[in-house]
């Protein structure tokens, strides 16, 4: 009974942190934890991690919602949901560089995750240049750059696909 009242009230939550209300997320994670009753299992962890998610969007308690974020990534560290909380989390605190290495063990368990795409794709990252010893900007940087991009979206697009060209048209 207990746990079926703790399922329901984490998909509350997750409702109402899809609409953006974190107070009632909140509230809503928080009756989880509490009706799960420290049970070890999938609900606790995830909704243990969408509270400090929550905590950090509501409050100033920035270190207390890192310290639960962090417990929950630990417990389910294959789970890519709890490394993307904790990104969050630590970009709210101005960790970028934190949030970053997060987001990319996230992506170590679920390559294609698009949350955690989108949330890499926000922090505006950049990878290093090709050719470390020359600045950025130099000419042969951008060139490399440029086309280790055109490799790489080749080696993503499904086979079977062809660009078309615009003499074929």
């Amino acid at each position: 009974m207990a746990e079926r009242r703790a399922e329901g009230a984490y998909r509350k939550g997750l409702e109402a942190l899809a609409r953006g209300d974190f107070l009632d997320a909140l509230a809503y994670f928080e009756a989880t934890i509490e009706l799960a009753g420290g049970e070890p299992g999938r609900l606790p962890v995830a909704a243990m991690s969408y509270f400090g998610l929550c905590l950090a969007m509501v409050s100033d308690r920035l270190a207390e919602a890192r310290d639960i974020c962090e417990a929950a990534a630990e417990a389910a560290p294959t789970n890519p949901e709890m490394h993307l909380n904790l990104s969050r989390v630590c970009v709210r605190q101005g960790d970028r560089a934190h949030a970053f290495r997060t987001l990319v063990r996230g992506l170590r368990f679920d390559p294609r995750h698009p949350g955690i795409i989108e949330a890499m794709r926000r922090l505006g990252f950049r990878r290093r240049p090709m050719v470390s010893f020359l600045p950025r900007q130099h000419p042969l940087n951008r060139l490399l750059g440029s086309l280790r991009t055109v490799v790489e979206r080749r080696s993503t697009r499904p086979a079977g696909t062809r660009r078309r060209s615009l003499r074929a048209a």
